[in-house]
């Protein structure tokens, strides 16, 4: 009797235990924890199963991704496509609200009020979950499913089998938690802003956590081997080092975000419910993998990262300069990954490109065959995709033009980036980018910090080759009958003073001289113009302007309107003053005419020093 009252009781202690793993949460979640304790870390991070290299999630270790399609009205689809073969798996009507996660043989998504997951084989749905509260967000590996939920006031994190959708634990947590990543078994969940725990996925316990003790734990960013973690600030690199929880102590890293990317950030919000679906926050994202280290700060893979911008994906230097741009044409990129070999995006139409990440030349391209539909968002299962194809040559100078002259008035700032870049773009090139330079310039439409930003880049670039470019522009002249307008003389003259000092084709050199005398000496020449053509040929003239400035004083002297300009009268004289004894001799005739200006045979004297 008692050995069946000891059994009884057992067995009920076992029930108990059974029921508070399936219903009644676990203590994993607590302010009070141990935290950054460099062993417990280096178990659990040994405890991953991670392949040796780099490879997708998904059972066939064939790179796939999943897009979410928008057809007319509100109908969704979930499109599956082998990108090695350059074909669709499957198509699935879903109501899908939520990033997709993938994992061995299955993907799940939020669909309505269910956490739903299809066979990877053929979209057929597998399992559904009812969510008992607000979706946070959900993640996979190979063997389980994950998702984190809001329960009244309470957070959730549950692990569900991935064969059957069986729940296998739950974890109540003492605050908020962000949205999951997951690979090799374990499950990473930001706890608080403050806290990275790394949970057991098969058994729900709480392996270790890190604390962020000079920087908030917001992002995650999971690769087949790699963990990143981080906020908009920087990232750090998931390693043994993370258990100080401080920057200088660990693999951080930054990288340098130009201010006119206005929003670009290393990952997704993870407590921002916004961002638990596809959104335009994924088309503003810095792209890039890191090597292992043993010391010091994060190192780029390459010395390299990118970042996409809605159209347009450009590629870094580690210190930041920019290598190489690419412009999607007419439409946006809605999603892009970086796998280690390619940096793989997807536009709003299905077209699909692989980009070089040390050059931006073209490696693969593909299209889904939509049909009028639109992709609202899509999950890359590629890491390690590296299609050896480069089907296009790079062409940057060709994508910034692109971006320059882009419609679109979102992306004018954009604009003034990649005109900055055309500035420092290597010599062989410019010819082209001083034609584009001058272009903007020449666009109605432009708005006047574009062209500023144009002025300057011509004026920055003091590119030799430039040069006969900048003289063809000047061949335009004001011209009633042929009703011809000379364009942006006051820029094109400013560029060509850039080139002081450098060493010119004697020919293009009497060119440009030759040209711009012919707008010194034009009655339809502006001031504010010929000051700029002043100083461009006293740059380049090496005293052979000489004779021309001088002809041109002596017939303005004595005009009331530009005689009479101060402006003027101070370039005139400062520039022949400089140009030699010949050219002073001619200033102190000037000013010795009482026919000349007062105000300029003031400014004569005080150039030369007389009386």
């Amino acid at each position: 009797m008692r050995c069946t009252m000891r059994c009884t009781m057992k067995l009920a202690l076992a029930a108990l235990v059974a029921l508070a793993t399936a219903c009644g949460g676990k203590a994993v979640f607590r302010l009070s924890s141990d935290e950054n304790n460099s062993y417990a870390l280096a178990e659990a991070l040994a405890k991953r199963h991670l392949p040796a290299t780099p490879q997708p999630v998904n059972g066939s270790g064939k790179p796939r991704v999943f897009a979410l399609v928008a057809g007319a009205g509100s109908a969704k689809t979930i499109v599956a496509y082998d990108l090695d073969a350059s074909a669709t798996l499957w198509k699935a009507d879903g109501d899908v609200a939520s990033r997709i996660a993938v994992g061995g043989d299955f993907v799940c998504a939020l669909e309505g009020k269910q956490l739903v997951a299809r066979d990877q084989s053929s979209g057929k749905v597998r399992w559904r979950v009812e969510v008992p509260g607000t979706f946070i967000g959900a993640a996979a590996d190979r063997e389980r499913a994950y998702l984190v939920y809001k329960a009244g006031s309470t957070h959730w994190l549950a692990g569900y089998s991935g064969s059957s959708g069986k729940q296998l634990w739950k974890a109540d947590a003492a605050g908020e938690l962000g949205a999951p990543a997951a690979h090799g078994g374990v499950v990473y969940v930001p706890f608080l802003k403050q806290w990275l725990s790394i949970v057991d996925g098969n058994t729900g316990r709480l392996l270790t956590r890190i604390r962020g003790l000079d920087q908030e734990i917001t992002t995650l960013r999971v690769t087949s081997t790699a963990a990143y973690y981080g906020s908009k600030q920087g990232i750090f690199q998931l390693d043994t080092r993370s258990a100080s929880g401080k920057r200088t102590d660990s693999t951080y890293g930054t990288v340098k975000i130009p201010a006119q990317l206005d929003g670009t950030t290393y990952g997704r919000e993870a407590y921002d419910p916004v961002q638990h679906e596809y959104t335009a926050f994924d088309r503003k994202r810095v792209l890039w993998t890191a090597l292992p280290v043993e010391q010091g700060p994060m190192k780029l893979a390459g010395d390299t990262y990118a970042i996409h911008y809605f159209r347009y994906v450009l590629g870094f230097a580690a210190e930041g300069g920019l290598r190489w741009a690419y412009a999607h044409p007419r439409v946006e990129l809605v999603a892009s990954d970086h796998t280690g070999s390619v940096i793989a995006t997807i536009s709003g139409t299905g077209d699909i490109v692989a980009l070089d990440p040390n050059t931006g030349a073209v490696r693969a391209r593909a299209n889904l065959g939509l049909a009028g539909a639109q992709v609202v968002g899509a999950t890359f299962d590629a890491d390690g995709w590296g299609p050896s194809a480069q089907t296009e040559p790079v062409d940057t100078v060709a994508a910034l033009a692109a971006i320059v002259h882009d419609r679109d008035a979102r992306f004018d700032r954009v604009k003034e980036l990649a005109i900055a870049a055309m500035a420092v773009t290597d010599g062989a090139h410019g010819e082209a980018v001083t034609s584009e330079l001058l272009g903007v310039l020449a666009d109605h439409r432009a708005p006047l910090r574009l062209k500023d930003a144009a002025v300057a880049a011509l004026v920055q670039r003091h590119d030799p080759a430039s040069l006969p470019v900048l003289v063809k522009q000047l061949a335009v002249h004001d011209d009633f009958l042929a009703k011809t307008e000379a364009e942006s003389l006051g820029p094109v003259a400013k560029a060509i003073a850039g080139l002081a000092g450098e060493k010119l084709d004697p020919k293009l050199r009497a060119d440009a001289l030759a040209a711009l005398q012919l707008h010194l000496d034009a009655p339809s020449t502006d001031v504010p113009e010929l000051v700029q053509v002043i100083a461009a040929m006293a740059a380049i003239g090496d005293g052979a302007e000489g004779p021309a400035l001088a002809s041109h004083l002596w017939l303005y002297h004595a005009a009331d309107e530009l005689g009479g300009d101060p402006t003027w009268q101070k370039a005139i004289a400062t520039t022949l003053a400089g140009v030699g004894p010949g050219e002073r001799e001619h200033l102190r005739q000037v000013a010795a005419d009482p026919r000349t200006k007062p105000g300029l045979t003031a400014t004569i004297r005080e150039v030369l020093g007389t009386p």
